[in-house]
């Protein structure tokens, strides 16, 4: 049995502060550039503890601290990542 083929991407995951809601943050999470024959998309999360749990499903051992907190705006994560197909849809970010 063969593994699930394999994808070098840019994990990028950027916090956005609303200013208009003072309930907190919401995130954004998107990966290039794009595995040929696979169409990504933007994935969005209302909280951190939802994109924590989603990161940690999709990324077994994904550590939180990690994630860097500051500002209005800013990317919290930004790494290159090697993610299977089910570990991408998991994500949220393909289909």
């Amino acid at each position: 049995m063969s593994s699930p083929a394999t994808y070098m991407l840019r994990l990028v995951i950027q916090r956005v502060q609303d200013g208009r809601n003072h309930q907190g943050a919401s995130y954004r999470v998107v990966a290039y550039p794009p595995p040929k024959g696979l169409s990504l998309q933007l994935a969005k999360f209302s909280s951190r503890e939802q994109l924590v749990e989603r990161l940690q499903s999709a990324l077994p051992g994904f550590d939180e601290k990690l994630l860097t907190m500051a500002g209005h705006t800013q990317i919290v994560f930004a790494r290159d990542v090697q993610l299977n197909k089910q570990q991408l849809v998991s994500l949220g970010i393909a289909r």
